[in-house]
């Protein structure tokens, strides 16, 4: 089966495709954790060097200034949000399936302490470095977004899927059933674990919304 479930990879392996331990991808995984522990205000390029093991002519020559490497940083925790996914579900059952997979693996994704807290981090540093959460927002939830909205699309596109909401207003819809308040309260700390069962509440959302688009003779 094609594994279409968002996952959080190594850092050092990942780092915007730096290989695992030069010296970008160590100064990267260094910064995202100094970040997450302290706050970009209080971290320097002194630490970072430091914890990255290189020296701070290195660190400069691939990340001229902080605001860099917390760029850096913010595109690597987008890139995390991996998926592959089947663009072509043939049936309503295939396509529901496959949501469901998706979703449950986006909110399982969620509930990672990590993903929190980085959250709460870009919240805070939004206002100071305003162009980061559009890079964190197309790399994660924008192409979150336009898988979903490619799957609803081949749907419309077979028969199985109707309706005056286009397929990226659908997609939306979903998406924000997916996350709903508990999100919410998980980011602004009233609970640690937003979502109990993973599986269970992102089928409730796609039954929800396949109950209300779907053509009557998809249907079982």
């Amino acid at each position: 089966m094609l594994n279409i479930l968002p996952k959080r990879v190594n850092y050092e392996v990942k780092a915007m495709g730096y290989p695992p331990d030069s010296p970008p991808a160590r100064i990267i995984a260094a910064g995202r954790k100094l970040f997450l522990e302290m706050g970009f205000e209080r971290v320097s390029t002194d630490m970072i060097a430091k914890e990255a093991k290189v020296s701070k002519a290195s660190l400069y020559k691939y990340f001229p200034n902080m605001s860099e490497v917390l760029s850096a940083v913010v595109i690597s925790e987008g890139e995390v949000f991996e998926a592959g996914f089947p663009s072509k579900c043939e049936t309503l059952d295939e396509l529901k399936a496959a949501l469901i997979q998706y979703g449950g693996g986006l909110l399982k994704f969620l509930n990672d302490p990590e993903t929190i807290q980085f959250t709460q981090l870009m919240h805070e540093e939004v206002r100071a470095h305003p162009k980061l959460a559009s890079k964190f927002y197309d790399a994660a939830y924008g192409r979150c977004h336009g898988n979903i909205s490619t799957m609803i699309e081949y749907g419309r596109e077979k028969g199985y899927i109707v309706g005056e909401l286009t397929s990226e207003e659908m997609a939306e819809q979903l998406v924000g059933m997916w996350e709903s308040l508990r999100w919410v309260r998980a980011v602004i700390g009233l609970s640690k674990r937003p979502y109990v069962s993973p599986k269970d509440w992102a089928t409730k959302c796609v039954e929800t919304l396949l109950d209300a688009v779907a053509a009557d003779g998809a249907k079982a």
